[in-house]
């Protein structure tokens, strides 16, 4: 009724290559299938790492029984018709071979009551074929059951990862998608034990509930693109998850960026919103990477909305005493580190990153321009008064990106007073 077979035309125009290479490939091909059916809550069972058991429910729309035996069809999908819809894709999948991959190289059980039907019906596929289907009592969903994956292709088995290795893979990318789908509630099962419940949340609560940690946000708009980020600063290892269009991106060149813009110690969450027209998806097999039509002006648009100082003074939910904006100037650590307040917080200045910032803002665009930057900066250990000092606080809060060096190092540290009181025993 609604699904339909994608003629050759069209899937000749779709990045080629194969799905299903481990669990958590089923996992995200299935995951998807539920969110595109507008579920609410997902439910993900796995045993041995996926290897045995792989069981993902929802409580979606469900499948129309005239489309159970369809699904299972290469090329089959509901998402698209035509090559045009490739270039305005706004559901997850679109290939239409996500299920008909799975069913080749496992024992697949797929029950499903659409909403508007007073009952589901059950459909059993081994290897391809279709070898049963029934009537089945069961809530309006979708349920799918994936056993013995690569049973037919014992070589392939061979390559799968440890148990642990699995599972952790699988964890990684339910953390992914729940960052991107706050209003999704997602409860992981390993070996019949809970491993994740994640509730529906607002993005930034969903941010720090799977991240375990406070984080500003960040948000923009610019032109075509918008933008919201969730980061922590200075942490001891960064790490970005990067979403476009809600679709979770593994971009190599994109996670670089991020590192140099917002720094290689900093956790966060970055979502780029834009047109759909203006993204393809369907440069990768897995569609993890992403292709923009204007990467240059994309990446410029973010670097001014990350980067800025935009980001540090008005963008971020600080806590900062209105009636105390300026920094006042503590002293100098080791000759190296400029110590102010400002408000209720302490910042640690490192005063050569400040200057070579600088130095880097203004030669921008020349060859070797960091280098250059960084041998004529103030260096460590040189001793400043507080004049120059409070110069180079003020030099700090002019800056184009006042976070990050040109190499990515964090420029300051920010400690909040109530931290050292809490530390101390005493109350703020």
């Amino acid at each position: 009724m609604f699904v339909k077979i994608l003629p050759h035309q069209v899937r000749s125009k779709i990045a080629a290559g194969e799905v299903i290479e481990s669990p958590a490939d089923v996992v995200k091909e299935l995951v998807e299938n539920s969110l595109d059916a507008n579920a609410t809550r997902v439910e993900v069972d796995i045993s041995k790492g996926g290897k045995r058991l792989i069981l993902v429910r929802d409580n979606g729309t469900g499948i129309h029984p005239e489309d159970i035996d369809k699904v299972v069809l290469e090329g089959a999908t509901s998402k698209i018709g035509s090559e045009k819809d490739l270039m305005n894709i706004s559901s997850y999948g679109f290939r239409g071979e996500a299920l008909y991959s799975i069913a080749s190289v496992s024992r697949l059980t797929i029950r499903s009551r659409y909403f508007q039907e007073k009952e589901g019906y059950e459909v059993e596929v081994e290897g391809g074929e279709v070898v049963s289907k029934s009537k089945v009592g069961m809530p309006v969903g979708t349920e799918v059951e994936v056993r013995d994956l690569f049973f037919n292709l014992p070589a392939r088995r061979k390559f799968l990862k440890r148990e642990d290795t699995e599972r952790r893979r699988v964890i990684n990318l339910i953390r992914e998608y729940a960052l991107a789908n706050p209003d999704v509630g997602f409860i992981l099962f390993s070996n019949a034990r809970e491993v994740l419940n994640l509730r529906p949340a607002s993005e930034r609560e969903r941010a720090e509930d799977v991240l375990g940690e406070r984080l500003e946000p960040i948000r923009g708009e610019r032109e075509f693109l918008r933008l919201r980020a969730y980061v922590k600063r200075n942490v001891s290892r960064g790490e970005f998850h990067l979403f476009v269009n809600s679709r979770p991106v593994s971009s190599k060149g994109m996670k670089d960026f991020l590192r140099k813009t917002l720094g290689y110690k900093t956790l966060g969450v970055v979502f780029l919103e834009l047109p759909p027209f203006m993204v393809d998806f369907n440069v990768h097999p897995k569609k993890r990477e992403v292709k923009f039509l204007k990467e240059r002006k994309v990446l410029a648009l973010m670097r001014s909305m990350l980067g800025g100082r935009e980001t540090e003074f008005f963008t971020l939910e600080q806590e900062i005493a209105p009636y105390e904006t300026e920094f006042r100037i503590l002293g100098q650590l080791n000759d190296t580190v400029i110590l102010a307040q400002r408000g209720d917080y302490l910042y640690f200045f490192d005063q050569h990153l400040i200057s070579e910032r600088a130095n880097y803002e203004k030669l921008k665009g020349k060859p070797e321009a960091d280098q250059i930057a960084c041998r004529s900066a103030i260096k460590s250990g040189e001793k400043l008064s507080e004049k120059e000092m409070k110069e180079l606080v003020e030099l700090w809060k002019g800056l184009e990106n006042p976070h990050v060096c040109p190499h990515g190092r964090p420029i300051y540290y920010r400690l909040h007073i109530k931290d050292i009181y809490e530390k101390l025993g005493r109350s703020f």
